[in-house]
C-alpha cells in the first residue's frame, strides 16, 4: 500500500515483508480494557497457536520490555489456522495497537493512519520497524452510538462479549478504609465534581472536608463513558479530573495537557502520549485502566481513591487477585461474594451480571468495514478484501472466525474466536475476564441502559 511503502522506504528493506504478495494485513485498534482479550484470540487464529510475535518499544506505544499480552503494540505472524479458508495460502500478520475504544472508533471509521509495529525484529522482543496504516478493526467498550463516532456508512458494528467492571479503592491507609460500597447516587453526584466527601460513607459532619476522590480517563475512554452514560451522563457533560501527585503529595486539576508516565502537576495526562500526541486532544485524565492500576497501587497516606475498572484491570490492584474490589449497590460481581478478594479458582460464576441484578457492565463492540456486495472488492487503506474479511456470520472470513458467535452457529464454540477464548479462560486460575453473550439471560437496550430480559 501507498502510505506503508513510502514509510517502508525510508526506514529500508528490513520492513518490507509487511507488503509483500501473499501476505494479508489486520490492524487491530481500540479498547486498552479488552487488549488482552484479543492479544490472547489473535494467537488462536494461526497454525499451532504460537505466532512470531513483535512488540512496539515505549516511544511507540509499547512496554519497551515485560513483553505481553498487556502490552499495547504488537505485531504476529504466521501461517493462519484452517478455518480461515478465504485467507489460506497467505501469511497473516496481525497488528496491534491499542489507543482507547473512542479513538478506537474514531479512526477505524475515518481511516486514519496510525503507527504500527512490523512484524520483523527479534521475535519476542522489540520489533525493528514501524509502518503507518488505518486500522481493520477497531474495538470499544461502549457502543458508537454513546459517541460522536456512531457507525455509518461501509462500515458494521459487531457485538462480541460482556466486559464486568468493578469499582476498587487505593490500596492506601486512611479514610478510603471506610469505603467498601458505593451507590448509583454518590457516582451521580460524584462525577462531575470528581470527588465525594467521606460524609457520604460515614455519615458525620466532621467528615465533610475529607475527600475521597474519583480517578477518571480521558475523554475518549469506552470504559468512562460506560461509567458515566450509567449515572445519565452525556459525552460532553462536565466531569471532574483530580490526580494526585504523589511525588509532592497533593491532588491537583490541571488544564496543561502535557503526558507523563505518572501524575506529576501541572500535566494533566498519565499514560503515553500517542503518535502525533493524539492521546492528549482528550482532556485531562488517565488513558488507560493499566494506568489507573498503578495509581491505585501506589500507598502514599494522601492517596484516598476509588475508580471505575475492567474486572481484568483490577485483578492486579492490591496484594492478592482483585484485593481492592469494593461493592456496587451492595453486590458483588461473582457468586464469589466477597471471596473475590483473592480468588484464584477457576470457572468464575458471574450469575449476578448474567442475570441482572449487578449492572456494572457492558458490551464490548467492534467496528469494521462491510460491504457484502463488494467482496471481491479490496477495502480502501487496507490490503484485504471485503470477502477476506467478512463479518461474524461468514464463516471462513477474518470475522467470521475471529468474532463468530455460537449462537450462529448452533452453539458450536468456533476455535480461534474470541468467545473461544473466553470459554477456555472460565477453566484457568483466576477464571474469564469477560462473558459469552451465549450466557447472557438478560441485555440492555443502550450504553449503561436499563437491563431487561432478551426477547429470544
Amino acid at each position: 500500500m501507498k502510505k506503508t511503502l513510502l514509510l517502508i522506504t525510508a526506514l529500508g528493506v528490513a520492513g518490507a515483508s509487511s507488503i509483500v504478495a501473499g501476505t494479508i494485513d489486520v490492524y487491530v485498534t481500540g479498547s486498552t480494557a479488552f487488549r488482552a482479550n484479543c492479544y490472547t484470540a489473535c494467537q488462536k487464529l494461526y497454525v499451532g497457536g504460537n505466532p512470531n510475535v513483535y512488540y512496539g518499544d515505549a516511544a511507540h506505544g509499547g512496554a519497551g520490555s515485560g513483553f505481553s499480552s498487556s502490552t499495547a503494540v504488537w505485531a504476529m505472524t504466521g501461517t493462519p489456522i484452517t478455518a480461515l479458508t478465504n485467507l489460506q495460502g497467505n501469511t497473516l500478520v496481525i497488528h496491534g495497537n491499542f489507543t482507547g475504544s473512542v479513538q478506537g472508533l474514531q479512526t477505524t471509521e475515518q481511516g486514519t493512519l496510525l503507527v504500527w509495529a512490523n512484524a520483523h525484529g527479534t521475535a519476542g522482543a522489540n520489533c525493528d520497524t514501524y509502518s503507518t496504516n488505518a486500522p481493520t478493526v477497531g474495538f470499544s467498550d461502549a457502543s458508537g452510538v454513546a459517541t460522536p463516532y456512531p457507525v455509518t456508512g461501509n462500515f458494521l458494528e459487531e457485538q462480541v462479549c460482556v466486559q464486568p467492571f468493578v469499582f476498587c479503592k487505593s490500596v492506601a491507609s486512611g479514610a478510603v478504609s471506610n469505603v467498601n460500597n458505593v451507590t448509583w447516587e454518590q457516582i451521580e453526584y460524584g462525577i462531575s465534581p470528581g470527588r465525594l466527601p467521606l460524609s457520604a460513607w460515614t455519615g458525620r459532619a466532621a467528615d465533610t472536608n475529607t475527600f475521597i476522590y474519583v480517578y477518571e480517563r480521558t475523554k475518549d475512554s469506552g470504559t468512562r463513558r460506560t461509567f458515566t452514560q450509567g449515572a445519565y451522563y452525556q459525552f460532553n457533560d462536565s466531569c471532574g479530573v483530580w490526580l494526585f501527585d504523589y511525588t509532592n503529595h497533593f491532588w491537583y486539576q490541571s488544564s496543561n495537557l502535557t503526558a507523563t508516565a505518572n501524575a506529576s502537576s501541572p500535566n494533566g495526562v498519565v499514560g503515553p502520549a500517542g503518535f502525533n500526541n493524539v492521546n492528549l486532544n482528550w482532556g485531562s485524565g488517565f488513558v488507560g485502566g493499566g494506568d489507573i492500576k498503578n495509581a491505585l497501587n501506589n500507598a502514599d497516606p494522601g492517596n484516598q481513591a476509588i475508580a471505575f475498572l475492567s474486572i481484568a484491570d483490577a485483578k492486579s490492584v492490591g496484594s492478592s487477585n482483585w484485593a481492592q474490589v469494593i461493592t456496587y449497590n451492595g453486590l458483588w460481581p461473582t457468586g464469589a461474594g466477597a471471596g473475590i478478594h483473592g480468588n484464584t479458582a477457576t470457572n468464575t460464576d458471574y450469575s449476578p451480571i448474567i442475570s441482572g441484578f449487578y449492572s456494572l457492565w457492558g458490551f464490548e463492540v467492534l467496528v469494521h468495514p462491510w460491504n457484502p456486495g463488494s467482496s471481491a472488492t479490496t477495502i480502501s487503506g487496507q490490503d484485504l478484501t471485503y470477502g477476506q474479511l467478512g463479518d461474524n456470520t461468514t464463516p471462513g472470513t477474518f470475522m467470521g472466525v475471529f468474532n463468530a458467535q455460537s449462537y450462529n452457529n448452533n452453539g458450536v464454540v468456533q476455535p480461534g474466536s474470541i468467545e473461544n477464548e473466553i470459554v477456555l479462560s472460565q477453566s484457568s486460575a483466576g477464571g474469564a475476564t469477560a462473558i459469552p453473550l451465549v450466557q447472557m439471560i438478560n441485555s440492555r437496550p443502550t450504553v449503561g441502559g436499563t437491563i431487561y430480559p432478551p426477547f429470544n
